[in-house]
């Protein structure tokens, strides 16, 4: 049995699995996690693989409260110029966002030496997989974050009300601040796609099936990061 924890900017989510079949599931906040996994009992017998994308010291943390409570095997995924046959483009390996790295690698697990995967929650990343190649990606501010960004910082870009997304112009603010964080996204998705058209295009995150209403062509996809974390510790 293995026990996989997914820590993002916001959510933290975590799986069992048995061998590649997944047992149970969930999500919430630390305290949640430490119930759920009191509850599984044999704790000491399983391992666990944690991809964690917040600061060291909450690293630091989690590490310290997974012993404690008899975890007696865990470990941090961590960024590398290879694994699997897959190489890193940055010229620094681990700077790469591990959830970024596992997603990479979580498309050779599913068979595939080439994708775009779009990844849009709070930050929209965009990574490249050519024959086995990460050749780079792109970071862009998700469309809450972009928009927030423009309210924060202006003083009359302001509505009280969130409109719906959408690629029309808008005849409201709020509306066209909508209209044009999607916009953007949508545009650099549909660009990069046409840069790289034998790869196929993988859409994850919370705001991914917007996307695909918005007419993104692309296979909505979950789990990437735990598919990606359990071929990690598996060493493929």
């Amino acid at each position: 049995m293995t026990i996989l924890i997914d820590i993002g900017n916001t959510a933290i989510k975590w799986q069992l699995r048995e061998a590649e079949q997944t047992t149970d599931t969930g999500r919430g906040d630390v305290s949640q996690l430490m119930v759920w996994l009191e509850s599984l009992g044999n704790l000491p017998s399983q391992r666990v693989a944690v991809s964690c994308v917040r600061d060291d010291e909450f690293a630091g943390e989690l590490h310290d409260a997974l012993v404690q409570l008899g975890c007696s095997s865990v470990v941090f995924a961590e960024s590398s110029a290879t694994h699997g046959g897959i190489t890193n483009a940055y010229a620094n390996p681990s700077s790469l966002g591990v959830d970024r790295w596992l997603a990479i690698l979580a498309l050779k697990s599913r068979g595939h030496e080439s994708g775009i995967v779009v990844d849009i929650g709070t930050a929209c990343t965009i990574d490249i997989l050519e024959k086995d190649r990460h050749v780079g990606g792109f970071i862009l501010p998700g469309p809450k974050l972009a928009c927030e960004a423009l309210v924060a910082n202006t003083d009359k870009i302001r509505y009280s009300t969130e409109p719906p997304a959408a690629l029309e112009p808008g005849s409201d603010t709020g509306a066209c601040v909508v209209s044009g964080a999607w916009l953007t996204i949508v545009g650099a998705v549909k660009e990069i796609t046409l840069r790289y058209p034998q790869c196929p295009l993988f859409l994850a995150g919370g705001a991914a099936a917007t996307l695909i209403d918005l007419g993104v062509e692309g296979e909505l996809v979950t789990d990437l990061v735990f598919d990606g974390l359990h071929f990690w510790l598996n060493g493929a």
